[in-house]
């Protein structure tokens, strides 16, 4: 399934980079992030506990965030629910650009997930109500987070 998403947060480019690229605060705005810790050669591991409809998901897994000079920031990740079966892999990619005259940046944000298990048999309406919540609360904890730095 692929996703886009637009986010305005109220601050320069440059913060909102920085933000991003600390990647273990960035991905503790995503909701039912549990744990984050960095394995020192780039990758990250992590645990995520979300519900989609009315199955709930304990989710382990690895990601690999990569920036670039041009404002693109680059999450390859997976993950798996071993106690029942689902699985998840993603590419996301995230180019920020400058919005109201350098005072904010708008994150343009396309995904490209693939489900197995039982979140593959949800059906699409489904996941994407849930990512688009997900989304709009990672929007409003990032928000808050550059906000408080």
């Amino acid at each position: 399934m692929k996703f886009e998403h637009n986010i305005r947060v109220a601050a320069p480019k440059a913060k909102v980079q920085a933000f991003l690229d600390d990647f273990e605060k960035a991905a503790l705005c995503l909701p039912g992030v549990e744990a984050v810790k960095a394995l020192g050669d780039g990758n990250y591991e992590g645990r995520v506990k979300v519900k989609v409809g009315p199955l709930g998901f304990n989710m382990t897994g690895r990601a690999r965030p990569e920036s670039r000079a041009d404002g693109v920031w680059t999450v390859h990740g997976e993950g798996k629910d071993a106690r029942v079966g689902a699985g998840v892999k993603a590419e996301l990619e995230a180019t920020s650009v400058e919005a109201d005259g350098g005072a904010a940046t708008d994150l343009q944000v396309l995904a490209d997930v693939q489900f197995s298990g039982p979140l593959a048999g949800l059906g699409q309406p489904l996941i994407k109500k849930k990512a688009d919540a997900m989304v709009a609360e990672f929007a409003e904890n990032l928000r808050k987070a550059i906000a408080a730095e």
